[in-house]
C-alpha cells in the first residue's frame, strides 16, 4: 500500500497503552474495550471501525471490522484480528468469565451496551469513560506540537479572511471560503465532538452581530443556521459595514484540534467596541498569568467572573440572563470538547492539559465580541498556541 497517511510514532502508542494498563491495574479492572474512532486512533494509530482491547496483563489486540489491509499497514498494535461476529466478541478476545472490563459508557448506545452485556457470560462491563478521557487530557509534547500546527492553520486563515471578507458577503459564504482554504492548507477535515447529538459540519463558524442568537448549541453564542433542523451556525445574513462579526475556527492537524475565535469588522471598530475588546484582552492576559500546574480552574473561574464585574461587562459576559453558559473554556485534543472543563467546579490544572479559553461579550441581534485561544499547560505555566491578533479591521 502506498504511503498516503500520516503515521503516529510507535513510542506514543506504547506510552498510551502503558498508561492505560497502569490505570486498569490501579482500579482493579482486567481490561478495556475501546470502540470510538478517537480511542481507536489514540491507541492503535488508525481510526477505522473495529475494537481495541487492552488487557491489564497482556498485549493489546486490534480487531478490524473491514479493510484489513489498511489496518495491517498502519496499526501500531501488532496483534491484529478480524472482528468476527459481535455475538462472539468475548470468545474472540479470550476474555475469562468474571473479568471486569471498562467500556466507553458515555457514548456507546444503550442498545449496544445491553447486547454486549447479554453476551458477556459472567463478564462485568463498567463505564471507564472518565478514565479514558483523563488519560487523553494529559498531552505529550508530540501531541501539543500537532495542536500547535492546527492552531497555526487557523491563524493563517484569519489573514486570508482579511483578504476576502466584504460587507456584502454572507456569513455562510465566508465560512465556506475559509473552510476550503484551511483544507487546502493542511486541515485534516472533520471536527470530532464527544457530546451527544453535537455534529459539526463547518470548521469556521462566522457569526455577525445582526445574525447572532444565544446558545442553541453548547457555545456562548451561535448564528441561527440555515434550517430549523439545525438552528445554529452561519446564516445568509450579510456581514455589513462597521458591524463586528466573529470567526470561531477549529483547526485539525492529523486528528488533533485547536479552537480559536477572533473579532473582525469590515470597516472600523468604534471607541465603545474597542473599549469592550480591550476588556476581553485584559481577561485573556489575566488567564495567561494564572494558568499553571496546580491552579484550580474552579477558583480561577470565580476570579474571572469577578473581573468581568469589575470591568463592567458582566451582564453580557458569556451570554445574557438565563442563557449565560456556565463555563469559560474546555479541553481540546482528538475531540473538541475534552477535559478539563473550565467551570465553577473545574479541577486543578496538570502539565500537558490543553484547553481553549473563550471570553465573549454578547448582546443578541446587536453585538458579538470575542477572543478564544488555545493554551498548553507547561511545567511552569502555559504556552499560547494561537497567536493571531485579537481583532481585525478590514479596510
Amino acid at each position: 500500500m502506498s504511503e498516503v497517511y500520516f503515521r503516529l510514532p510507535k513510542a506514543e502508542i506504547d506510552s498510551r497503552i502503558a498508561q492505560l494498563k497502569d490505570q486498569l491495574r490501579s482500579t482493579n479492572l482486567d481490561g478495556a474495550l475501546l470502540m470510538t474512532p478517537s480511542e481507536l486512533y489514540y491507541y492503535s494509530g488508525v481510526g477505522t471501525g473495529g475494537i481495541v482491547y487492552v488487557p491489564a496483563e497482556d498485549n493489546a489486540i486490534r480487531l478490524v471490522e473491514r479493510n484489513m489491509e489498511l489496518v495491517e499497514a498502519y496499526s501500531l498494535i501488532p496483534e491484529i484480528r478480524p472482528m468476527g461476529r459481535m455475538s462472539q466478541l468475548f470468545e474472540t478476545l479470550n476474555i475469562p468469565s468474571a473479568s471486569k472490563i471498562a467500556v466507553e459508557g458515555d457514548v456507546i448506545p444503550y442498545s449496544l451496551m445491553s447486547y454486549l452485556q447479554s453476551k458477556a457470560a459472567g463478564i462485568h462491563l463498567s463505564d471507564g469513560s472518565d478514565m479514558f478521557r483523563r488519560i487523553r487530557s494529559r498531552k505529550s509534547d508530540y501531541e501539543i506540537g500537532l495542536i500547535n500546527a492546527a492552531a497555526d492553520i487557523v491563524d493563517r486563515s484569519f489573514d486570508y479572511c482579511t483578504e476576502i471578507a466584504t460587507p456584502e458577503m454572507t456569513e455562510i459564504a465566508l465560512s465556506m471560503r475559509l473552510d476550503a482554504w484551511m483544507v487546502e492548507n493542511g486541515h485534516a477535515g472533520f471536527i470530532t465532538t464527544r457530546a451527544f447529538d453535537s455534529e459539526m459540519l463547518i470548521y469556521s463558524y462566522v457569526v455577525s452581530s445582526s445574525g447572532s442568537t444565544l446558545n442553541t448549541f453548547f457555545t456562548p453564542v451561535s448564528g441561527v443556521g440555515l434550517s430549523l433542523k439545525y438552528p445554529l451556525g452561519p446564516t445568509r445574513q450579510k456581514l455589513g459595514r462597521n458591524q463586528p462579526f466573529l470567526v470561531d475556527s477549529c483547526g485539525n492537524k492529523n486528528g488533533y484540534h485547536s479552537d480559536t475565535t477572533r473579532t473582525f469588522v469590515c470597516g472600523k471598530f468604534d471607541d465603545a467596541l474597542n473599549s469592550k475588546l480591550d476588556k476581553l484582552s485584559q481577561i485573556k492576559s489575566f488567564l495567561a498569568k494564572k494558568m499553571k500546574p496546580g491552579a484550580s480552574l474552579g477558583e480561577l473561574y470565580g476570579e474571572v467572573i469577578e473581573l468581568s464585574k469589575e470591568l463592567g461587562i458582566h451582564d453580557q459576559f458569556m451570554g445574557v440572563n438565563k442563557n449565560k453558559v456556565a463555563f469559560i473554556g474546555h479541553g481540546v485534543g482528538l475531540e473538541l470538547d475534552e477535559l478539563p472543563i473550565f467551570y465553577s467546579k473545574g479541577p486543578n490544572l496538570e502539565q500537558g492539559n490543553v484547553l481553549a479559553c473563550e471570553p465573549k461579550i454578547i448582546t443578541p441581534g446587536r453585538e458579538v465580541l470575542g477572543i478564544e485561544d488555545t493554551y498548553a499547560i507547561t511545567s511552569t505555566g502555559n504556552k499560547l498556541l494561537s497567536t493571531a491578533p485579537d481583532r481585525f479591521e478590514i479596510s
